[in-house]
């Protein structure tokens, strides 16, 4: 049986200080320069001609060790574009049209749905379109990624397996990874795993469902299940379930509180939660403090949250 498609996350994993806490206020101004603008739908993307450069002139060629591997001791075994954000490694050139359009649409999206008006990240991101099978298997090993994964993002960098005959990149699966690259642009900090996996699966929908302008906004994912994962596991996972159909359940359940924490509470102090909680405060502490109008307990919410 073919493995499904699934996703592995490494952009939460870097250090994290400890910070003291802080007004509503004061966290929101860590993540944007000014007042947030108000989150507006992204326009969708205009046709966005591709211009192929060498390795030599691309702006941006700062990698992370897993970039690295993927490009290789020879640049010129792979195509090289660029956008506004993003520097694109491909074989065929509809593989990178496609991703290009999709990227940037994804950037605009996150960014309004963080309300953020600029990001902290100065590199561009790097997307690598890998072609052939065993090429990719080659890299995920070398690597040292999972070898069931067929969309990678590290941290800034995305590397995508891109099937003869796959069709739109899985549909979400492209969102879901690109909004990991997107989402360490603005907040560049350690994160719980069911945060950046859920937020991540919200988009995967969300951000989808608008660049292909069908909708969108609190659907999320769509990821079929009862979303069943027991709650507390989840809030203290460090690593993935090793059961492909845990991680599903893991995947959907963390998609579920993401989603509730957006479209049933007050959106606007979701970007200061996840402040709350890059900077290491557990998600029944951050709740009290941001919501305190709302909750007078983790309990009170745990079970508004489950009548969702």
């Amino acid at each position: 049986m073919a493995a499904k498609i699934l996703t592995l996350a490494l952009v939460c994993w870097l250090a994290a200080a400890v910070a003291p806490a802080q007004t509503i206020q004061q966290l929101q101004q860590r993540l944007n320069a000014g007042k947030a603008a108000p989150a507006a739908p992204a326009a969708r993307p205009a046709d966005m001609q591709l211009v192929e450069k060498p390795w030599e002139q691309i702006t941006d060629k700062q990698l992370f060790e897993p970039g690295k591997i993927a490009l290789g001791e020879s640049p010129s075994k792979w195509h090289h574009a660029e956008t506004e954000h993003f520097v694109i490694h491909f074989h065929k050139r509809i593989d990178a049209q496609k991703v290009a359009r999709q990227a940037e649409f994804y950037y605009e999206q996150v960014k309004r749905d963080l309300m953020a008006d600029k990001d902290r990240f100065d590199r561009k991101n790097h997307v690598f379109l890998f072609e052939k099978e065993e090429e990719w298997h080659q890299f995920v090993a070398d690597a040292k990624f999972m070898d069931w994964a067929a969309g990678v993002s590290s941290r800034s960098e995305l590397y995508f397996l891109s099937r003869q005959g796959a069709g739109d990149f899985a549909a979400g699966t492209l969102a879901h990874e690109m909004t990991h690259c997107v989402f360490y642009r603005f907040v560049p900090r350690r994160i719980p795993m069911w945060l950046n996996e859920g937020f991540a699966e919200f988009e995967s929908g969300n951000a989808y469902a608008k660049f292909k302008g069908i909708g969108g906004g609190s659907r999320g994912s769509g990821r079929g299940g009862a979303a069943g994962f027991p709650l507390q596991k989840l809030l203290t996972a460090t690593e993935y379930p090793k059961e492909q159909s845990d991680v599903h359940e893991f995947y959907r359940t963390s998609e579920r509180l993401v989603r509730f924490l957006v479209t049933k509470l007050d959106r606007n102090r979701f970007v200061p939660l996840v402040l709350k909680l890059a900077d290491g405060v557990t998600l029944d502490k951050a709740i009290l403090e941001i919501y305190p109008d709302r909750f007078k307990s983790f309990d009170e919410f745990v079970k508004r949250y489950e009548k969702s």
